[in-house]
This record gives structure tokens, sequence and C-alpha cells, in this order.
């Protein structure tokens, strides 16, 4: 049924070539993902000889290191035993503290056919994780592509990527030379320094090696300083549906301190914060750069839509912050008015919900 777009998706978006080795991760959390698993062998098939997959039990969050197996079928037995027998699998898995340079050079040193290409449309997010880290280090181009929902294939992922590359390029190249960010909304008014971090641009082509992002792709992301922010967010969407009534984060000191409103997310919020007290944290800031995205009720979509922003809290350590926590999900703001500014000089880069660049 999706046989087309799966493929425009391994030929166009990750340029798949013969004889590369492409692994497919997905988790049982939906039957539907299980189910596509069998078309995205069948198409990869017809490219590459070298096609293997791994289907695991649910993680039941964002942001959690994949279990050992898959490891295993990424790196190979002698890389994982070796990180076991120097007692850092679980540290990594659990994210404690380790070093980062440790962790690789044990891949690097004993890893064996590693992939060139992964694709994980486990509906869990892998994107914030050590894991997909650890493979675009050692040049795996990686596709994310959390809550993914069929339908997606014929809107945000058929889209003209070189347009989506370039706009998502020109935002990052802002946002990483901003030092400040101040976001308005309806029911939002928040301010964070982003001063000495990078921008990525999720363009949708990952091409060469090291490559990364989401599938559907559409965004220019940064990791605010983790201790910067000052303000409120009005959450109105959570990951995967409308909640009944909107929350409102307040952050002090770069974390939530309080919450405001009464809906059940909220106290699934609060059970987190109890149990890891890092994921209060600010974690990201994106900016949607998808014109043909438009569903609000799946942050992997909405994010995306055109003039939105989002920002996350939890885990950021993957991709330029310092924060290590088993958690990282996104809030979608709409209509927002966005400026950016560094030493003598600010920019209104969104004006409600328009983007300027």
């Amino acid at each position: 049924m999706y046989e087309r777009a799966i493929e425009k998706l391994y030929r166009v978006n990750m340029n798949l070539q013969k004889g590369e080795r492409l692994l497919l991760l997905t988790d049982r959390e939906k039957p539907y993902l299980v189910d596509l698993m069998e078309e995205f062998l069948s198409v990869a098939q017809i490219i590459t000889d070298k096609v293997d997959y791994f289907i695991y039990p649910s993680l039941k969050g964002h942001g959690k290191e994949p279990p050992e197996e898959v490891w295993r079928i990424a790196f190979g037995d002698k890389a994982v035993d070796q990180l076991k027998n120097l007692k850092l699998l679980d540290r990594v898995i659990y994210k404690e503290d380790y070093v980062e340079d440790e962790v690789l050079q044990v891949l690097k040193e004993y890893g064996e056919n590693i992939p060139q290409v992964v694709v994980a449309f486990a509906y869990y997010s892998t994107t914030h994780t050590f894991f997909r880290k650890a493979l675009t280090k050692l040049s795996c181009r990686y596709a994310s592509m959390p809550l993914f929902e069929p339908h997606m294939f014929f809107g945000p992922m058929d889209v003209d990527w070189s347009y989506v590359a370039s706009l998502s390029t020109d935002v990052a190249d802002i946002l990483s030379e901003a030092q400040w960010v101040h976001v308005k909304a309806e029911g939002t008014d928040i301010e964070f320094s982003i001063e000495g971090r990078k921008a990525i641009a999720d363009t949708g082509l990952f091409h060469k090696g090291g490559q990364y992002g989401n599938l559907p792709a559409g965004e220019a992301f940064i990791a605010p300083l983790e201790f910067s922010a000052y303000g409120k967010l009005t959450i109105i969407f959570g990951p995967d549906r409308r909640l009944e009534r909107p929350i409102t984060l307040k952050f002090k000191d770069g974390a939530v301190e309080e919450i405001e409103g009464f809906e059940s997310y909220r106290f699934y919020l609060e059970s987190i914060f109890k149990k890891h007290e890092k994921a209060r944290f600010i974690a990201e800031f994106g900016v949607g750069t998808n014109p043909k995205a438009s569903k609000p009720d799946n942050v992997l979509e909405a994010e995306k839509i055109l003039g939105t922003i989002h920002i996350a809290i939890g885990d950021n350590h993957s991709f330029g912050g310092i924060n290590k926590v088993p958690f990282h999900t996104d809030y979608v703001v709409f209509e927002p008015q966005v400026s950016v500014g560094g030493k003598g000089w600010q920019k209104r880069l969104i004006e409600k919900g328009k983007l300027r660049t």
C-alpha cells in the first residue's frame, strides 16, 4: 500500500545505495507499526541485500535508550560485551554518569558491521538518545520517526525537500548567530539564552555520514542553556492528543517550577518530575519549516508546521546540551511572536505564525 512512498524515503531522503547495510527498528506500542515493517523490509530488499530489522517491546517514553538487543544488532556482540565488561552499557542505557568519548572509543574499536543507514520508526522517540548519537558519530545516516502515522506519507512526506532543506538551514543559521530568544503567544511568554549553542537544520535529506533527523522533517532546532529559561509556556496539545484543558508550565532558572491547570497530563508530568528531577529543564527550541505539515495533535507532524515553534523539556545531551535524563517531550506553540537577537541586533523571526527569514 505504501511501497512507492517508502521507496521515495529510501532513495530521496536517505540516498540508500546498493550494498549499504540498512537497519530498520520499531517497537510494539502500535500494531500498525509492526505491520508496516513488512513493507519497509520488502522495498528495502529491492535496493540492497544487506537489510536487518528488530522489533522491540515498547519503552513507554520518549528519549529512553533502546534495549541491549538493539545495541547488539547495531554495533555487534564484541562491542556490547566490551561495554558490559567495563560496566558502561547500563550507565548509558539508564542515562547515568559516563564519559561519552570512552563509550565511543569502545564502539569504534570493537564495533562490527555498523549500518550505514538506520530508519527507526518506533513509536517512542530514539532521536535524543546516545544510541542515535553514537551511530551518527560513526558516520551512520539516521532517520527517526516517532509517533509516525502512515497518512504522513501523503502529507508532510510528500513535499519539496530542497525547499524544506533551504529554509531549515536559513533558520538554523539565524539561531546559531543569536544569543537569546523571546516567545509570546496566548498564554505563553518565555525567554531564554541560546548563546554559544549551534542550531541544527532537520532538512529531511540525510545523504552524508553523520546526518540525522526526523521524518517527516522540517525544522531548525537548538539546545537552550539549561538554566536560562524564565516565564510561562501554555500547552494545548500533548504529544498525541489535544488536552481537555490547557495547562501552563512556569519556568524559573531553566526548570519547570510550577504547573497550573487541572488535566490528567499535568499529573503525568508531575510523576515524571518526581522520578527524574532533570526532566524539568528546558531542552530544545525549534522552528517548523514544512509547508505540508498540518496535523496539530501529533507532535511529530505538529512541530514541523511552518511558522510554529516548539519547546521541549528533558534530555538534550545528544544535540549540544548537557542534560541527561530518560525523558524528552516537545510542546508546540501556534501563531507565536518570536524575537531573537544578539549583541547590537535583534530580529522578529516569526510574527503571528508567519516566518520571516
